[in-house]
């Protein structure tokens, strides 16, 4: 009886470890790179640029500026000296733990390419009742042609309009 519950105590103990230990290393291990959130920039105000490790730049921005949260975003992420095959954004609430936003994963599609410029634009949203100003992060993912995948969180905010 004894070592049934001290398998059942460690298979309990063991189980979240491992699910953690998964979620943060394998997609490392499989060519993910996690930059971390781009700091001094608040994206509901004016639009954000990151530098890739391997080279290249990308800009940001959602509109409209200052959205509530039930407002349709439109998404716009340019690339310079970068040609990515997809790009694709999910959004994660800072305040309130909804898990990721999964079900929406908003792929943006490529407008035009001039010159070392690329540009993704996308629609998408959070709409999520919340009460005065919520926090949020939106994970912008992208994949170049040579099979590097990034994953880029900026921070924003949605007020809510009653």
């Amino acid at each position: 009886m004894k070592f049934t519950q001290l398998l059942m105590t460690t298979a309990i103990i063991i189980m979240p470890v491992a699910g953690l230990l998964g979620y943060f290393y394998l997609p490392l291990e499989s060519g993910e790179i996690r930059l971390p959130v781009v700091d001094g920039c608040a994206l509901h105000l004016e639009s954000c640029t990151v530098d890739f490790p391997q080279g290249g730049s990308m800009t940001f921005e959602i509109k409209p500026l200052r959205p509530t949260s039930t407002d349709p975003l439109t998404l716009k992420a340019s690339f310079e000296q970068m040609l990515p095959q997809t790009v694709g954004a999910r959004f994660k609430g800072m305040d309130m733990d909804m898990g990721y936003l999964e079900h929406f994963v908003y792929e943006m599609q490529q407008q035009e390419t001039a010159g070392q410029t690329t540009l993704f634009i996308g629609n998408g949203g959070v709409f999520a009742c919340s009460n005065g100003m919520m926090q949020w992060l939106v994970l912008v993912r992208v994949r170049t042609g040579d099979g590097m995948r990034y994953e880029v969180p900026f921070r924003f905010e949605t007020i809510w309009q009653g």
